[in-house]
């Protein structure tokens, strides 16, 4: 199938995206670094929870990218999705050649202070679950929806590790907006499942009607 040209609303979509990632990269600024590896490790991190929560907060909206955009939902999510990954690999790379310690990638579970502190280790892990699911969905058609919902987890873990111990974090700015997305997140799950609950139910009452 052909794809359709981009609808207005779909440039407005763009531009929205656009300035949401200039108003992270601005922010960032803000603090500079003369260390180009902390640099790198600190943009990759916002930039990676910016690119998830796009990703999310893109699922409940299927039909309507669709048609704004004239492409299947599939293509801008995974866009976004692996946009996600590769900025969240890059992250704790660039640490751990900065720290010259590949223990930088081991989950630390006790205590549980540090397993927030670090839930950034555990979140590449979910991360990684996630794309493996979507990887194998026609092999397990049952269990990849709920392994591929891991990204919110890491959505969560990458933003309490932040709060914790991310030097950008501690701009006001950056807090208050990481906070919208990550609730915004979460709203959009909600509603995603009640679309699916909606669903059912009118699948249950044309079945009822055809008894």
């Amino acid at each position: 199938m052909r794809n359709m040209a981009i609808k207005q609303e779909g440039y407005l979509i763009i531009g929205a995206i656009t300035a949401l990632y200039a108003s992270v990269i601005t922010l960032f600024s803000l603090t500079p670094s003369n260390d180009l590896l902390i640099s790198i490790i600190r943009i990759c991190a916002l930039l990676a929870l910016t690119s998830m929560f796009i990703s999310t907060i893109m699922t409940p909206f299927m039909v309507q990218l669709y048609k704004y955009f004239g492409k299947p939902f599939v293509k801008i999510h995974h866009t976004f999705s692996i946009t996600a990954i590769i900025l969240a690999t890059v992250h704790p790379i660039a640490f751990s050649i900065q720290a010259a310690n590949l223990g930088v990638f081991i989950p630390v579970l006790y205590p549980w202070y540090d397993f927030w502190l670090l839930a950034g280790r555990p979140a590449l892990i979910l991360i990684y679950i996630a794309l493996l699911a979507v990887i194998l969905r026609k092999k397990i058609p049952k269990t990849w929806r709920p392994l591929h919902a891991l990204n919110y987890i890491a959505l969560f873990f990458g933003y309490i590790h932040g709060i914790l111990i991310g030097t950008d974090f501690k701009n006001i700015g950056i807090l208050i907006l990481f906070t919208i997305m990550v609730i915004s997140s979460y709203i959009a799950l909600i509603y995603k499942r009640y679309q699916t609950y909606q669903r059912n139910q009118k699948r249950k009452e044309r079945l009822a009607k055809q008894q």
